[in-house]
């Protein structure tokens, strides 16, 4: 063959393949036939696949159904899996099994917590619009509060007093010490006690000592100590009763086995110790060493002659026999001066002599007028 003739490459090559197509099917048939005349050519057998016959056999399948969703699009349901048993509650002790604790859980029972997010949902709560109030304006209504209620305090008649409670008193009336308080009809808080304490001992020096006692809704408590007096004072014709600290004040009542001195002047100012408002509501009328020297000297005096005062002799008596007799300022050596006056009126009476005054106030220069 010339090289015209010769064929080309893929025609040989679709020869080759169309010869061996041709010579499958006999070659297959030798086979099954006899089995001797088989060869070492490879053999293909084409074959459908719903004529393969498994080794296990399939398990029946559930007919399946689609879901169609709401956007029109159909889903495939989702294996069928087991149920996972819930876990059983802690139960207490001493809690009964069966019914009755299977109820008994039921209503314990309050509900669950469940925490989930929102993700970018806008919540709004409902809210109330309060009006914007400065200072100036919280203050104007606490004052005004404060005032409503301080004039409810004020004229309510619950806190509003009738009269005072006096207590300890002997010749003092109660409705004095009320008419001098002024608090009847008032209200509570205008009670001062340490105010009330000075009004009543200005006004009734007789008071030794006054204590109040301010309490809610409307009491006053007073509780008074009174001054007893010793010496009833005759001056400038005019009573006046003196204790034993030489303070003196007006009568009030009757009081018996006062020892009565006629003065006629009054007695020298004593020293008061201090300057203060407790000292001058004390201030005693007479020196308190006078007054002890009047009750030192009363049981010289005979029966039924009046102690007399003089500033310039001192205390005396009138005596019965027409004279006057004096025994100074103070009670010093008053057995020795009671002696004295004894012997002077002795020799009066030997030589017949009538004293208008007798003075002992000094031993060493006794004399008569």
């Amino acid at each position: 063959m010339t090289d015209q003739q010769k064929p080309s490459r893929s025609v040989s090559i679709r020869q080759r393949r169309s010869t061996q197509k041709r010579s499958k099917p006999s070659a297959n048939r030798t086979g099954t036939g006899t089995g001797k005349g088989l060869t070492n050519q490879t053999s293909r057998q084409a074959f459908h696949p719903s004529s393969v016959f498994l080794p296990v056999e399939p398990r029946p399948v559930a007919p399946t159904t689609l879901r169609k969703m709401r956007d029109g699009s159909v889903s495939l349901p989702t294996p069928n899996r087991q149920p996972v048993p819930a876990r059983k509650p802690a139960s207490n002790r001493g809690t009964k099994t069966g019914s009755m604790g299977r109820m008994a859980g039921k209503r314990g029972r309050k509900g669950y917590d469940v925490a989930f997010s929102l993700g970018r949902t806008s919540v709004r709560a409902p809210s109330i619009n309060l009006p914007a109030l400065g200072s100036r304006w919280i203050s104007a209504g606490l004052t005004l509060l404060l005032g409503i209620l301080l004039y409810t305090l004020w004229t309510a008649n619950t806190f509003t007093v009738t009269a005072a409670e006096v207590t300890g008193n002997q010749r003092l009336d109660p409705a004095e010490v009320n008419a001098n308080l002024g608090m009847a009809g008032q209200p509570i808080f205008k009670a001062i006690p340490s105010q009330i304490e000075k009004d009543l001992r200005t006004a009734f020096p007789d008071l030794e000592s006054v204590s109040v006692r301010v309490s809610l809704p409307n009491h006053i408590r007073v509780s008074v100590i009174e001054r007893g007096p010793v010496l009833a004072w005759f001056q400038d014709d005019k009573t006046t009763w003196i204790d034993t600290s030489g303070v003196a004040f007006a009568p009030r009542g009757d009081m018996q086995g006062l020892i009565q001195v006629a003065a006629s002047g009054e007695p020298p100012a004593p020293q008061v110790q201090g300057d203060t408002q407790e000292s001058l509501l004390d201030r005693p009328f007479i020196s308190p060493a006078l007054v002890q020297a009047i009750i030192a000297l009363s049981p010289q005096i005979p029966d039924g002659a009046p102690m007399i005062y003089d500033p310039s002799y001192g205390m005396g008596w009138q005596d019965p026999r027409g004279w006057s007799v004096f025994f100074g300022q103070d009670t010093q050596d008053i057995e020795m001066k009671k002696n004295v006056y004894q012997a002077l009126t002795d020799t009066f009476s030997r030589q017949g002599i009538q004293p208008t005054l007798i003075s002992v106030a000094y031993l060493d220069a006794p004399f008569y007028k």
